[in-house]
């Protein structure tokens, strides 16, 4: 059964193999999710449950951050991928990041994953955050995010946004009503 939890030691042999298949099969988009895993790795996630549960409350927020839940997407008791949300959104995320950040295994990619997850995202975003529309972001050739995106866009009603530059690079930006049509 697929589900959003929030981080917990429960999967955390599921989460070493999940480290271990970024690693074997970096993206150029996966690259923050992989460091900052190792990182937590080194530890046994100690500081990391410690950061995110601070981030989730808002608490020693580096300057220009935002309150920020991360969730675990689950299926059948593995650990599938992340999900954060952002409890709002500041300039700097209006234009690049939006509400939601996400990443999956590399093994469970294109099979529906990133649609699922982001559907029960805005559905925590809606029922535990306020938030109406979420913003989501992707570089401009990151294809899979954006066919995802607007594919729940559609489904739950939205708009897309004129792409805007960032960074050096373009990103597609579209909003999405976190309540379904």
């Amino acid at each position: 059964m697929l589900k959003l939890v929030l981080p917990t030691p429960k999967y955390l042999d599921s989460v070493k193999e999940a480290i271990a298949e970024y690693q074997s099969h970096p993206s150029p988009f996966d690259i923050h999710c992989i460091n900052q895993m190792i990182e937590a790795e080194k530890d046994n996630f100690r500081t990391y449950f410690h950061n995110i549960d601070n981030q989730r409350q808002g608490i020693g927020l580096p300057e220009g951050h935002v309150p920020n839940t991360t969730l675990w997407l689950i299926d059948d008791e593995k650990y599938i991928g992340s999900f954060d949300i952002r409890h709002e959104l500041n300039d700097y995320l209006k234009q690049n990041g939006g509400h939601i950040a996400y990443q999956i295994i590399p093994s469970a990619r294109l099979k529906g994953y990133v649609k699922a997850g982001l559907k029960l995202t805005l559905e925590y975003g809606r029922k535990n955050l306020g938030i109406e529309k979420a913003l989501l972001t992707c570089n401009f050739d990151n294809i899979g995010s954006y066919k995802a995106m607007t594919s729940v866009m559609h489904e739950c009603g939205g708009e897309e946004i004129s792409p805007s530059l960032v960074d050096g690079h373009q990103e597609h930006r579209v909003w999405i009503n976190t309540q379904p049509k």
